[in-house]
């Protein structure tokens, strides 16, 4: 069994935005512990999607449709982290502000998410479970014939010749 941290290093994250976002997300993530590769273009994409080696993907909005044609995996919304705040002079507008704190929990979230499954796929049913579970399947196995077979009784009874 692979622990937390094997399981993001097998598989890492792939960053598809501008490549001076993509630098910035994929240090944020590889300082937190997370594999990341980022990657610019819609070949460079294309090419890492079809490899099989990431679990997840990070993009904009935008894009989000383009990577699920490709490959179907987990992508996180960059744009969903970004918030409108508003500065104490009344004269400037307000600005974008990245909340990295929760792009990292979503982050943690999934590859928790991902790490977790795994043991609960690999492990089997305790004995009295698999027998309980056999002992239902033949239960519904007896009703549907014994059904069946009294439907196909009844018209053959009711002729008279």
């Amino acid at each position: 069994m692979t622990s937390y941290v094997q399981s993001k290093q097998q598989k890492p994250i792939l960053v598809f935005l501008a490549k001076g976002a993509a630098g910035d997300i994929v240090s944020q993530l590889n300082e937190n512990g997370h594999a990341a590769t980022a990657v610019s273009s819609v070949p460079e994409l294309f090419d890492a999607l079809r490899s099989d080696r990431y679990f997840l993907a990070v993009t904009m909005r935008s894009d989000i449709d383009m990577i699920r044609k490709i490959k179907t995996i987990p992508v996180v919304n960059i744009e969903v982290f970004f918030h409108s705040v508003q500065s104490t002079a009344k004269s400037v507008s307000s600005s974008k502000e990245f909340d990295s704190d929760a792009f990292l929990r979503r982050i943690g979230a999934l590859s928790e998410t991902r790490a977790n499954r795994i043991p609960a796929v690999q492990t089997t049913p305790a004995v009295g479970e698999a027998t309980m579970a056999g002992a239902a399947k033949a239960s519904r196995w007896r009703a549907a014939t014994s059904l069946l077979l009294s439907r196909r009784a009844a018209p053959s009874a009711e002729r008279v010749d």
